[in-house]
């Protein structure tokens, strides 16, 4: 996606006034190859840098160095939309069958089984070839039935018949004195040889009648188009079922901890929330232990994320500040779960230019939150105020550059 150049008419309000460079320093933000090639220099502010990014199309490094930029307590709101979009886009998906990925998943292997294991249009093929066999032999036995077939002493005997009838047909035709003596030569030897040539091509003819034809059979009945329609179905089971599996492969491994009922990681995004309307270190503290019960998770890495956007935090050895480059970590790796999470119409792709548009609206102020965490979407400022003047912001709940 190519930014479309909205939103950047007015200042970001909600970012650390830090440039690039005290970005990558203070807030762990880490610089591609491909990033700092783009990069003029490193001297240029965040907001400039995420135009750049964002004109060569590069969504999912701008939303990181968002996350990088932006005032830790506005990060934490960003994450916190951005998982509630999220699970209403799952949730949504999951009202259409009611099932889940998994489910989803087994069912469609379940159907594409069966349809690659369906031999219906392959009996169908067999049944009408052997019908037509089972026709054609009935038709073969009614022809060879008419016909009477011959020995080979029986096709002998005709053809010695058949001699003995030509020569009484010469008899009767020569009278035996213009025959002469048998020594003599050949009287009308040319008459004589059309004769016996006509008498071989009658013994021909009867030999032919008497001979059953060899019956041709269609081509149409081969089974060779059986046999390659069972060679195509068996070449694309596996390769079907491969390209299904490899979309999810779920790891059975035994010894791991039960998985943090769904409570547990409600309770970590209320905790966050809690920080959020009231951000204090006893509820930094709160959001901590929601965060470790909730155990994993976009919940609870967005719990992690507000505890460690807390002003101070605990130690063994007393009260330390917080290291400014966590908060950021938090809200990156929140929206990555985030983006990873199965179900839902949106991909990957989406859900991260989804972040984006969300991440802009809080940046510049378009998107705050009401005294009960409730989104607050502004319109633009009056002809009479300044984009840069921020008082028009503090009115609402929790707002200001002091945030």
């Amino acid at each position: 996606m190519s930014w479309n150049g909205k939103q950047f008419n007015k200042p970001f309000i909600f970012l650390h006034k830090e440039d690039l460079s005290g970005t990558v320093k203070y807030r762990g933000y880490k610089i591609s190859d491909e990033e700092n090639a783009l990069f003029p220099t490193d001297q240029i502010s965040g907001e400039l840098a995420l135009q750049i990014l964002l004109q060569h199309g590069l969504t999912e490094q701008a939303v990181n160095l968002l996350s990088a930029c932006m005032i830790p307590r506005v990060a934490v709101w960003w994450a916190y939309l951005c998982l509630n979009m999220v699970m209403d886009d799952i949730a949504q998906d999951f009202a259409k069958d009611g099932l889940t990925p998994r489910e989803r998943r087994k069912a469609h292997v379940e159907k594409l089984t069966a349809d690659m294991t369906d031999m219906s249009d392959i009996d169908e093929m067999v049944s009408s070839r052997m019908a037509y066999l089972h026709d054609q032999n009935k038709l073969i036995e009614e022809e060879l039935s008419k016909l009477e077939f011959l020995s080979p002493g029986d096709i002998l005997q005709k053809k010695l018949a058949y001699i003995q009838e030509f020569i009484e047909y010469m008899k009767s035709e020569l009278p035996p004195e213009e025959l002469g003596s048998p020594d003599d030569p050949i009287f009308m030897e040319d008459e004589l040889k059309q004769l016996m040539q006509a008498a071989q091509k009658n013994i021909d003819q009867l030999i032919e009648a008497q001979t059953p034809k060899e019956v041709i059979i269609d081509d149409s009945v081969s089974f060779t188009p059986v046999y390659e329609a069972l060679e195509k179905k068996t070449q694309a089971i596996k390769p079907a079922i491969e390209a299904e599996m490899s979309k999810f492969f779920p790891l059975k491994l035994k010894g791991l901890p039960p998985k943090p009922s769904p409570e547990k990681k409600s309770a970590a995004v209320q905790a966050a929330l809690r920080w959020l309307l009231v951000p204090s270190d006893e509820n930094g503290q709160l959001a901590c232990q929601a965060a470790i019960a909730a155990q994993s998770g976009p919940e609870s890495m967005l719990a992690y994320a507000a505890f460690w956007s807390s002003t101070n935090l605990k130690t063994e050895t007393g009260i330390a500040p917080t290291n400014p480059a966590l908060p950021p970590l938090g809200i990156s790796k929140t929206l990555l779960q985030l983006a990873l999470l199965e179900g839902g119409d949106m991909d990957y792709d989406e859900r991260y230019r989804k972040f984006l548009e969300l991440g802009i609206e809080c940046a510049d102020g378009t998107c705050t939150w009401d005294e009960h965490g409730n989104p607050v979407r502004s319109k633009a400022p009056s002809a009479n105020t300044s984009a840069a003047d921020d008082r028009i912001f503090r009115t609402r709940s929790g707002f200001g550059r002091q945030a």
